[in-house]
């Protein structure tokens, strides 16, 4: 697995242009593949079409958080990309959104993520899904601290200010798309899943995500070991579906709470219940015993290919969802293991805060 550690003591566009050059070609590669990906899947007539709105994100970042913003435009400087062009690395779900033919789009199954505090502490865990030509790209971004914003191990791919990840104070946020029916230009998600990080209670990074200027649908999952909340976002609408009320809690890819459904869609074709129904039903029959075992259960193969750990790309359709990686944090023993890749049997390298 790739793993890239921001250089301290520099200034947040110095970090981002030492990304951006670390990963100039496969960046580049990157963005030309998403970019033709929101054409196909987004129903955009053109990537000049794309690009134009794209660029309309650049100063809602601004404004909303100046050091990501320096960080984001220092990737762009470093890998000689075209904001508009890394805004479509980073923001591609959400973008592709915006198009009103995205209730026409094939199924997208985009992460299954849980939480347990019944393991002597708090587990928060997920699986990355994505259109499995993402794999070759994805990394671990160490971010080191800055004054008294705390380190952060994040799950990302390059180019990217990161998708998931967990911070040095034992804050964890995960995610899971949604695909949302009243998409608008907003915050570039990868930049809020940042900003959540730099929070030490979870309460603070609920807060965050209530008060953003969002884009498009997501699920959020923000917790500590001492509390956790869900929160289902759209383009207009955010709403808080979990609040500790339970011992553990999973969301894939549809929504549980009706008026958040209902600007919110699902296709026929999409694996989120079976995904949902598999890991609640183990969730409720046996309680998580530790990290390998929330492990084992997010790299299930049960329903293969259609199972938690899913593998619905192949060679003839590389673009299909796939498991393209995951992580488990341990919210009190503040570290964390992650892979790129099928969780299934796999070895997980571990991320711990020095």
């Amino acid at each position: 697995m790739k793993v890239f550690t921001l250089p301290a003591n520099v200034s947040p566009r110095e970090q981002g242009r030492a990304h951006g050059e670390a990963f100039r070609p496969m960046i580049a590669d990157l963005a030309a593949l998403r970019l033709g990906l929101t054409i196909e899947i987004g129903g955009f007539a053109s990537a000049e079409q794309v690009l134009g709105i794209a660029e309309r994100h650049l100063p809602v970042l601004e404004a909303f958080d100046r050091d990501l913003y320096a960080e984001f435009m220092g990737i762009a400087e470093g890998s000689g990309l075209d904001p508009a062009r890394l805004v479509v690395l980073n923001h591609y779900t959400d973008l592709r959104d915006i198009d009103p033919k995205v209730a026409e789009t094939p199924a997208e199954d985009d992460c299954s993520a849980v939480y347990t505090s019944a393991a002597g502490g708090a587990l928060l865990g997920q699986t990355w899904d994505m259109h499995g030509s993402a794999y070759a790209y994805v990394m671990m971004l160490e971010v080191p601290a800055r004054g008294d914003v705390p380190a952060a191990s994040v799950f990302s791919m390059v180019g990217c200010l990161g998708m998931t990840g967990m911070n040095s104070r034992g804050l964890g946020v995960t995610i899971n798309n949604l695909k949302s029916l009243d998409a608008k230009v907003g915050v570039v998600w990868p930049a809020l899943v940042r900003r959540v990080l730099k929070e030490a209670e979870a309460e603070a990074g609920r807060d965050v995500i209530l008060e953003s200027p969002l884009g498009s649908g997501h699920h959020y999952l923000v917790a500590t070991d001492r509390s956790a909340y869900g929160i289902e976002t759209s383009g207009q609408k955010e709403k808080v579906v979990f609040a500790g009320e339970a011992a553990f809690f999973v969301h894939t890819n549809h929504c549980i709470d009706d008026e958040m459904a209902a600007v919110n869609v699902v296709s026929t074709e999409s694996t989120t219940h079976l995904r949902y129904e598999t890991l609640c039903a183990g969730l409720g029959t046996s309680a998580v015993v530790d990290r390998a075992d929330l492990w084992r259960r997010l790299g299930s193969h049960d329903g293969y290919p259609r199972s938690v750990c899913t593998h619905l790309a192949g060679p003839e359709a590389p673009h299909k969802m796939r498991t393209c990686g995951g992580l488990v944090m341990d919210l009190r023993a503040k570290d964390l293991w992650a892979t790129a890749g099928c969780l299934n049997q796999a070895r997980p390298e571990h991320f711990a805060f020095d």
